[in-house]
């Protein structure tokens, strides 16, 4: 229990702000803490739903859905959407390998990484506004647990694009299935308030980005890095909320 705790005490300092105190660090306990990746995500996915209805009390749900985004933001430091950015930089600004990761590597943001993050907000925005109010906080936890989920599913099924270190170079690790599982359970527990045929349509968007996303990645630059998996979150986050608008 003791080494669970400290497991899961990595994933929240590594994929969040939140402060987890003192833990016992070592690459291969981060590697893996990606099985408590999804539970990180219901924690994000509930303070943007607390934001959201606190907001509601007294704002619009244009301005509460604003404020939730800006909390699950903050509440993240931006770790996925930098991997957007990082991501649309590399693959549209660069053609061999190499440069596509040393353009993601670099910290300076290119157009395509400023449109991207222009677009990326405006449609989640606009998708959230258009749930019912008193689905959304569900619908966060759903969306934010199962995406995260999905990046899991990829560092096992692929192979670290990298060969030297870096901010997720712990994903080079193979995960084992204890924590596939693991992250499993935590990645749909949320979906157990969500109805047949939504989770029916979930899967199947999930996996059609899924497959694309490792095709065309694995293509390019021979596997993923901390930035592909950020941008497949952020993608199975999206199409979650498309999902809801149908």
């Amino acid at each position: 229990m003791k080494q669970q705790l400290n497991l899961f005490l990595h994933a929240l300092q590594f994929y969040s702000r939140i402060p987890a105190g003192k833990i016992d660090y070592t690459e291969e306990n981060l590697a893996q803490s990606v099985r408590y990746f999804p539970l990180i995500g219901s924690i994000v996915g509930a303070v943007g739903g607390s934001v959201f209805m606190l907001s509601m009390l007294v704002f619009s749900q244009a301005i509460s859905v604003t404020a939730a985004i800006i909390s699950m933001v903050a509440v993240t430091g931006a770790l996925h959407e930098d991997g957007v950015s990082d991501f649309f930089d590399g693959f549209g600004g660069a053609r061999t390998k190499e440069r596509i990761l040393e353009i993601m590597k670099d910290s300076h943001v290119g157009a395509y990484g400023v449109i991207s993050l222009v677009l990326l907000f405006l449609v989640k925005f606009s998708l959230l506004t258009s749930i019912a109010p008193q689905k959304l906080p569900l619908v966060l936890i759903a969306a934010h647990a199962s995406s995260r989920f999905m990046a899991v599913v990829l560092m096992k099924s692929s192979t670290y694009a990298r060969t030297g270190n870096s901010k997720s170079s712990h994903t080079r690790h193979p995960s084992t299935w204890t924590t596939v599982v693991t992250a499993f359970v935590f990645g749909v527990l949320p979906l157990a308030f969500v109805p047949p045929f939504i989770i029916a349509c979930v899967v199947t968007i999930y996996a059609i980005i899924f497959f694309a996303l490792k095709h065309y990645v694995e293509k390019k630059i021979g596997g993923f890095t901390g930035d592909v998996l950020g941008t497949l979150q952020q993608f199975c986050e999206i199409a979650f909320y498309l999902v809801y608008n149908l």
